[in-house]
């Protein structure tokens, strides 16, 4: 069974702690690099004991969201499939959102995208992705909304130098639209 986006943000938001939704990413994680995913794999990726992961696969387990067994590997239900797809693509998408417009290196951007990825709704999630795919594809945005986003963080300009961007900004339109010069 197949969840809609909204419903499987429903039961992940709803009937998951972070913790447990942390299980279930590194579960899919696992099972993606090395087609299976045990105990001791599950606890050294998290870097807790392995009583710790027993608990959550059992409590997993009762939620209908992995098939486990001890002593065996540990995969994930359809539902839990579902879940944890939805979880990892929140990851990637604020990962991606972190490095690609804020600037963050990766490792700040991950450890950040790890701690936010169970507070995104919906609502958020679809947006940040509309906005990534409009500065990667609007000619008016695009590169240089996040190249000045970066200038401007670096250098942190004063009115001056606002006054010359927007001049820039104007020459520059002026010119895309075959007008010449700008007065100002």
């Amino acid at each position: 069974m197949l969840l809609s986006p909204a419903r499987t943000e429903k039961v992940a938001s709803e009937h998951l702690s972070r913790s447990l939704e942390d299980y279930l990413e590194t579960i899919l994680l696992l099972v993606r690099r090395r087609r299976v995913a045990r105990v001791r794999d599950i606890a050294k990726r998290l870097n807790v004991g392995m009583p710790a992961v027993t608990a959550a696969l059992k409590a997993l387990s009762k939620r209908k969201l992995v098939n486990y067994d001890p002593y065996h590997v540990v995969t994930l239900t359809d539902q839990g499939r579902e879940v944890a797809e939805e979880i990892s693509q929140r990851h990637i998408l604020l990962r991606q959102f972190l490095t690609d417009v804020l600037g963050l290196d990766g490792q700040s951007a991950e450890a950040n995208a790890c701690r936010m990825e169970h507070a995104v709704d919906e609502d958020l999630r679809r947006r940040l992705q509309q906005f990534m795919r409009f500065i990667h594809e609007c000619p008016r945005a695009g590169g240089s909304l996040v190249e000045n986003f970066r200038k401007y963080c670096r250098q942190r300009p004063d009115l001056d130098r606002c006054r010359e961007c927007i001049s820039a900004v104007l020459q520059q339109t002026a010119a895309r639209a075959g007008g010449g010069e700008v007065s100002q």
